[in-house]
């Protein structure tokens, strides 16, 4: 499909309703922004979610900042997220596909967030079809978190790797997703969000703008 301009809160309410779906988000460094405001919308309405940060995006502040501008307690939000860290691919694996499916449960929870799952796979320490592997595994333990209604939002920036036999995982990872999005920024527009793959039956993305500046002005 072409892409098509959607905006944030459209981006928002599908990947909160229904449950069970993996989204990608890419793009721009304020992919993170973006998903930061979607982790907040999900706590202030009173779930729980898990964060495997791969890339050390997560920015405790923004949660704080989102809180305080709404009149909620920051300490309320902040006790129902959970960050857990990985510092190579190898961690990685471990922290999507054996303890973040009990860590979920344990907190009865059907949402997760995974960022830069890819940024730790570009390391050469690890061989390209070792990692391609590894990722085989992280997506097969996606699908299956999916089908017991887990949703997860995977948001990466844009890389363009050297040697480019490695950006073939990033096309793995794109093709196992349902939804994929693209942040773009460019000096002459407001930032703008693009759907650029659609696999599930819902399609609700409102009118033709963006607003991700709504809540987070600089």
């Amino acid at each position: 499909m072409h892409p098509v301009r959607v905006t944030s809160q459209a981006l928002i309410r599908s990947f909160t309703e229904p449950r069970g779906k993996i989204y990608l988000l890419y793009g721009d460094p304020l992919v993170f922004r973006l998903s930061l405001l979607l982790a907040s919308q999900s706590l202030a309405g009173g779930a729980s979610l898990a964060v495997v940060d791969g890339c050390n995006r997560f920015d405790v502040h923004a949660i704080t900042r989102f809180a305080r501008e709404r009149r909620l307690d920051p300490d309320t939000l902040l006790r129902r997220i959970f960050v857990s860290r990985g510092f190579t691919c190898y961690q990685m694996e471990a922290a999507v596909t054996d303890k973040l499916p009990a860590f979920l449960g344990h907190i009865h929870s059907r949402t997760a967030m995974i960022f830069g799952l890819l940024d730790t796979f570009y390391d050469e320490q690890a061989p390209l079809r070792e990692a391609q592997h590894i990722l085989t595994h992280v997506l097969d333990a996606i699908r299956r978190m999916k089908q017991q209604n887990v949703s997860l939002l995977l948001t990466c920036t844009e890389w363009n790797v050297l040697p480019k036999e490695r950006n073939r995982l990033f096309s793995t990872l794109k093709t196992g997703m349902d939804n994929v999005y693209r942040l773009s920024v460019r000096a002459d527009t407001s930032p703008q969000l693009f759907l650029e793959q659609h696999h599930t039956g819902v399609n609700d993305h409102g009118k033709n703008r963006t607003d991700l500046y709504e809540h987070h002005r600089q």
